[in-house]
């Protein structure tokens, strides 16, 4: 049996298609490389796709060569650009490092804030003392980013990739799509707005849904409306949702497919440029894939510089906290045991579990809200406990793009399955809450559930964490499934996600 596909979540343009592929691409080779001297062969061939983009060069002396078997730390840059084709043009918009270790909890992923505030010197001796991590990459090449990188971090990188974002709509289209979990709608239009403050139009409605290259490469480029992080946050759950639905039996028949875009895309350094080495990392890859994959918050203070500039900043001790949790991953939780009550107290008790205190009684704002859905063919439920008092997105009140949304989804077998969303603001702007139903009883998402489940209010919960917090809370019935989805920065509780699902209520029910 192949191993299931690694799942590395990324930010930013460039670097987030490639961290699903790269990982497609090692779980096939080792496919590849199981059936002796032909899976060699094989292995030769993918190395020679991957060779194609070229090599990275003068990254010797910033790499830690690491010994077959050990843990291994990748620098992963998403640059517009490729260095040196035109050194006033070259600029990185993600930097991520991803560390894979068979004998940690977890494999760790650190997306490094674009703006965070360095000091370096470049190889001509220049002084940089009050410069964005970013600008690294215009001056010295992936040499001085790698170099950077390591030094404030205190983390030793072993590999280096770069990757050009403009292969992502290629990638995505080679797969076949992707189902997505929207959070909100995404939307902007140039019609009528001065040329100066155009951007990259969108329209994208929340809900889950397939999204294929172009519409898929806007989503993930989506740069407006929200912070750094909740954008990392986004392009992550992206990859998470990719992982779900594709393993290594799903390009089987065409393996290259996938090495050929990379090719084009991608320049690596020239350790990764080998069969052996090739077939090394994808062991250790391998041996990692059961393990959760846990993101690396920082907890950042933004300021503005004497020049003006807005900087992320990250203090000693917060670097240290960083590092810890990058090399060292908490355990994702056990469920905590709950004693069991006796006889009918017990059962009543558990039927009738008290709401969280920091969870709010919407009842009637909630069915007011679900009702402006209309006619559904399914039941639809709404939450009575929401998060906050004011968190129900607008509702439509006639004109297109108004919440909550019906719609129908394509499932792979060519079905259309209705479904229903509803948008719930957590705090600040870019965070949502979700709460979908449908009737497509199987959707990828809630593939591969935590080994534990929780009871509230009489619903057996599905659980899906992600490290120590949950991230979907599941619930099915014969007819359809439904699920809270928390925000792409996880807002909320773990109590709240079940506090939440569990008051879930049928729309004209008791």
């Amino acid at each position: 049996m192949s191993p299931e596909l690694p799942d590395f979540p990324g930010r930013g343009r460039g670097g987030l298609w490639l961290r699903f592929l790269a990982a497609a691409v090692v779980v096939i080779l080792l496919t590849a490389g199981a059936t002796a001297t032909a899976g060699l062969l094989n292995v030769q061939s993918f190395v020679d796709d991957l060779k194609a983009g070229g090599t990275i060069r003068n990254v010797d002396d910033v790499i830690t060569r690491a010994d077959a078997g050990d843990p291994r730390t990748i620098l992963l840059i998403g640059s517009d650009h490729r260095f040196g084709a035109d050194r006033r043009d070259a600029r990185s918009d993600t930097m991520m490092l991803v560390r894979i270790d068979p004998d940690a909890a977890a494999t760790t992923v650190l997306s490094i804030p674009r703006d965070l505030r360095v000091s370096f010197r470049t190889r001509d001796g220049g002084f940089h003392p009050d410069a964005k991590i970013n600008e690294t990459y215009s001056l010295g090449g992936e040499a001085l980013t790698a170099r950077v990188v390591s030094d404030t971090f205190g983390v030793d990188i072993n590999h280096i990739a770069n990757v050009n974002f403009r292969g992502f709509r290629e990638a995505i289209d080679a797969i076949g799509c992707v189902y997505v979990d929207v959070d909100q709608r995404y939307y902007h239009s140039n019609v009528g707005v001065p040329v100066g403050q155009q951007y990259a139009e969108i329209d994208i409605m929340p809900g889950y849904q397939m999204m294929c290259g172009q519409r898929a490469l806007d989503y993930v480029r989506y740069r407006h409306l929200d912070n750094d992080l909740v954008r990392g946050a986004r392009q992550q759950d992206f990859l998470r949702q990719i992982r779900s639905q594709y393993d290594a039996n799903d390009f089987i028949d065409d393996p290259h497919k996938l090495t050929r875009v990379i090719g084009r895309r991608m320049q690596t350094d020239k350790g990764l440029q080998s069969v052996d080495a090739l077939i090394d990392f994808g062991k250790l890859v391998a041996f990692s894939a059961g393990r959760p994959i846990q993101q690396i918050s920082m907890t950042p203070t933004y300021t503005t510089g004497a020049n003006g500039a807005s900087y992320v900043e990250a203090g000693p001790e917060e670097i240290a906290r960083i590092r810890r949790a990058f090399l060292n991953p908490d355990k994702t939780p056990a469920p905590p045991r709950r004693k069991a009550g006796r006889g009918a107290k017990g059962r009543r008790a558990a039927a009738e579990a008290p709401a969280p205190p920091d969870l709010v009684d919407m009842a009637q704002t909630g069915k007011d809200y679900t009702i402006q859905l209309g006619q559904m063919n399914f039941p639809v439920y709404y939450p009575k406990l929401l998060p906050s008092s004011d968190g129900y997105m607008p509702t439509n009140t006639g004109g297109e793009g108004g919440y909550p949304i019906k719609y129908r989804t394509k499932a792979p077998d060519g079905k259309m399955k209705q479904s229903y969303r509803l948008v719930v603001r957590v705090g600040d702007l870019g965070n949502y809450m979700g709460v979908q139903g449908t009737t497509w009883l199987d959707p990828p998402i809630l593939k591969n559930p935590s080994a534990d489940s929780r009871t509230v209010n009489g619903k057996k919960l599905d659980l899906y964490y992600d490290g120590k917090r949950l991230r979907i809370v599941a619930w099915r019935t014969p007819r359809a499934v439904y699920w809270i989805s928390n925000t792409l920065e996880k807002r909320l509780t773990n109590e709240q996600m079940l506090g939440v699902a569990g008051s879930l209520t049928r729309l004209g029910g008791r």
